[in-house]
């Protein structure tokens, strides 16, 4: 029975893969570039980013190795269980000077239920204004950003099964038009029982569509009457994710972990992400990760370092870097706090 263990692993981890690659529907490239929103599709925790985003899977709050809330964005069903409040923050640099970050805080609210609040957003450096009849520029500027603000609960509903939810409301600002909506995310996560296995599940951004809206759409029909511009509509980048992690070596205060995801979004076509994490005394954390099937990221690292403190308190530090194929390599700073 036992020699079977590491073989049901990889039949396990093959379905998923096939699942995911099994077929590319003919639309999938058509869909590029038809959602909003595009900044709730980014990595927003630097443990996760440091795995490639392969987290949908990893250990609940109610497990050794847990890092505070960030990874919530991911599976809203992972900080159920806790029995520390956390508080984190992290802030990311991307190409063209855009950079976003987020802010994520957990209650506890019983050994079983944890309530999560956080905000994320992005943010674009000032452009100056340009027209056909002004090409080289107005002397006026633009801004550009977005925002979520999120309200979620986790809780446990056995030893083994984890379930969460996520409400976040978002807004688009360019110059002075606005677009504004609410979403959704849902998360599972199961620890199987079978040596360190776990399979977590989570669909992000269920929402409805968003059109922009403001002051510079009111113009002037040609006869002196006011008329309004009509703006197209579109979806939020809804995303499917599937994943299955597992402890494959152990040591000592040592330990290396595993993970497998497949994420089907809306707009293009599937992928699948690969992510390592080594821990030595729980204190030193290495992380290694792959995109695969991704148009833009192709792998990523990562370094975690976890300092405890006075009073059962725990500071902790990640970093990631990813790179890119034809863009400026992406970097991600994350700190957190549990107390």
């Amino acid at each position: 029975m036992h020699a079977r263990r590491p073989a049901m692993l990889t039949v396990l981890a093959a379905l998923l893969a096939a699942w995911l690659l099994g077929g590319v529907p003919a639309h999938a490239f058509r869909r590029a570039g038809t959602t909003s929103a595009q900044f709730l599709k980014l990595a927003q925790d630097a443990r996760a980013a440091g795995m490639a985003g392969a987290t949908v899977a990893l250990p609940g709050a109610h497990r050794p190795g847990w890092a505070g809330a960030g990874n919530a964005f991911i599976n809203p069903a992972g900080p159920a269980g806790s029995l520390q409040r956390s508080a984190s923050f992290s802030q990311g640099r991307r190409f063209a000077g855009i950079r976003h970050g987020i802010v994520l805080g957990s209650l506890p609210l019983d050994e079983r239920a944890t309530l999560v609040l956080g905000a994320t957003w992005l943010q674009v450096p000032e452009q100056e204004i340009t027209t056909l009849a002004e090409p080289e520029g107005t002397g006026a500027t633009y801004r550009a950003g977005d925002l979520g603000l999120g309200l979620g609960l986790a809780t446990r509903l056995s030893d083994r099964l984890t379930v969460g939810g996520h409400l976040r409301w978002i807004r688009q600002d360019l110059h002075r038009e606005q677009a504004q909506g609410a979403a959704v995310d849902l998360g599972l996560l199961l620890e199987t029982g079978w040596r360190d296995l776990r399979l977590g599940l989570a669909l992000a951004n269920f929402g409805p569509r968003l059109r922009l809206e403001g002051e510079d759409l009111l113009v002037d029909a040609g006869d002196g009457r006011p008329a309004r511009l009509e703006t197209e509509d579109f979806p939020l980048p809804l995303l499917f994710r599937a994943g299955l992690s597992d402890r494959i070596w152990q040591g000592g205060d040592q330990r290396l972990d595993a993970a497998i995801q497949a994420e089907h979004p809306n707009d293009s076509r599937q992928n699948l992400r690969l992510g390592f994490e080594y821990a030595w005394r729980e204190r030193v954390l290495l992380r290694a990760g792959r995109y695969l099937r991704r148009d833009l990221e192709q792998s990523a690292l990562g370094l975690g370092l976890r300092l405890p403190l006075a009073g059962g308190r725990t500071l902790v530090f990640d970093y990631a870097w990813t790179s890119q194929q034809v863009l400026d390599a992406t970097q991600l700073l994350s700190m957190a706090i549990l107390y």
